[in-house]
């Protein structure tokens, strides 16, 4: 259950951005001058902040940064491109056991938390693939777009007996440590539907987008009451073998928030 919790949340998060961009001049004292004694040559500086945390995009010597502040300066999260020339010849090794010839498109050092990360894209046979490999050369987390003839059958059987035919827009074959995941979305009766399915084709979740009207009305009776004044900005049903519960985002001036209710409209959590 951890599991497919996880892939969902970070599938939703995908859809989020972080926060609102704010000029420099509302930026607190203690948290530029924290910035700015890092990186004093930091240059095409941007900012933005959510609830607790500032996002500041920037360029030093014309390669691109990202990083994430809390207020009182201290930095929790900072990543930049690199160079092929600067990825560990271990981390290249790992990314071609499984591809001996590849394209690199895209890479970046993620730290966090005092961990660092090598995240990379390649473009292998057509297709991307992405890597997630630490600093000690182990493999993390691989993804590959699929084609639609790499899809298993029995998933689009599946999915076209129990629910609709899927004109699939993307399709994911996802390796996170000992789990292997297909993530395969697209259209049905044009709303938009993602579901996950292990390696051995068995379904795993459903994620639906809902219109208004289709959100069960308890749950339109709590959002009234509990959040009056906020609009439903997005609404999804997610299913799982042993659940189902409804997420809306809601917003509220410069207030954005994540609900997620059950059918009776019980508030299960908040983000």
């Amino acid at each position: 259950m951890n599991r497919i919790i996880g892939i969902l949340v970070l599938t939703l998060l995908a859809k989020a951005t972080f926060g609102q961009s704010i000029s420099q001049s509302k930026v607190p004292a203690v948290v530029l001058n924290a910035f700015q004694l890092k990186y004093p040559n930091a240059e095409d500086i941007r900012w933005k902040k959510d609830k607790v945390k500032y996002e500041i995009n920037y360029k030093v010597n014309s390669k691109s940064h990202k990083l994430k502040m809390d207020y009182k300066g201290s930095v929790s999260e900072h990543s930049q491109d690199l160079y092929l020339s600067e990825i560990p010849k271990e981390v290249l090794g790992i990314i071609r056991e499984k591809a001996p010839f590849f394209d690199l498109q895209d890479a970046d050092l993620y730290e966090k938390n005092g961990s660092i990360t090598y995240v990379t894209k390649v473009r292998i046979d057509g297709s991307n693939s992405y890597f997630w490999i630490n600093e000690k050369a182990e493999l993390q987390k691989y993804r590959r777009e699929l084609k639609d003839s790499e899809i298993p059958a029995p998933i689009m059987k599946m999915i076209k007996s129990e629910y609709s035919t899927l004109d699939i827009k993307r399709a994911k074959y996802v390796e996170d440590k000992e789990n292997i995941n297909y993530i395969i979305g697209g259209d049905i009766n044009g709303k938009d539907n993602v579901f996950w399915f292990d390696i051995k084709s068995n379904f795993l979740g459903h994620k639906q987008d809902l219109r208004d009207a289709e959100i069960p009305a308890a749950i339109l009776k709590t959002v009234s009451s509990a959040y009056e004044g906020y609009d439903i900005k997005d609404a999804d049903m997610i299913r799982t073998p042993k659940s189902q519960t409804w997420v809306l985002r809601l917003k509220k001036s410069n207030e954005n928030m994540k609900v997620t209710f059950d059918k009776s409209g019980k508030i299960l959590e908040v983000n």
